[in-house]
């Protein structure tokens, strides 16, 4: 049998250190989960382009709403789901879900894909500045792959994290 987690004798102090040594590879590869935007962000930024950092940057705003926030929640289910099935110790039933969220967050793709595609004139309708509004398009749309990816990794390591399994999506 497993040894107990959370031992019922632990000092307040024991039981914080238990929580910061399994929360921080989390922390950690949330930070880099967002360091990506921060990356283009910067980079952009040195070409001196007022109006190119404005459409990276609402590229990023568009990006962080209409996808990840969406597909976060999504997985955010997927965890609860398979903590569930870990706890019963169904682990067949663990996979499958794992599979049924990277797959809704595939179908979830294709409605953000169509915005991302019209998001120019979305923008424009909103009284955007269009050239800013065009370059926040087209980084979009550049941006797909990645979002995707960045799905399917999210779904993975809420899956991982869910079977006390925190420090792998760190090194992933």
């Amino acid at each position: 049998m497993e040894e107990e987690q959370f031992p019922s004798d632990m000092t307040t102090m024991q039981c914080f250190w238990k929580v910061t040594t399994i929360a921080s590879p989390i922390v950690i590869s949330m930070l880099v989960y967002l360091f990506v935007q921060l990356v283009n962000t910067f980079f952009v930024g040195k070409m001196n382009d007022p109006a190119l950092l404005a459409g990276v940057g609402m590229g990023n705003m568009l990006i962080n709403v209409l996808a990840f926030a969406v597909m976060q929640g999504l997985n955010g289910a997927l965890e609860t789901f398979v903590s569930k099935e870990f706890g019963k110790q169904e682990y067949a039933m663990c996979g499958r879900y794992l599979n049924r969220g990277k797959m809704v967050c595939t179908v979830i793709m294709i409605p953000i894909i169509v915005i991302f595609i019209f998001s120019d004139k979305i923008l424009i309708a909103i009284k955007q500045d269009a050239a800013i509004a065009v370059i926040a398009r087209h980084y979009c749309c550049m941006m797909v792959p990645g979002v995707w990816a960045m799905g399917m990794f999210d779904a993975t390591r809420k899956f991982l994290s869910s079977q006390f399994e925190v420090g792998i999506p760190l090194y992933v």
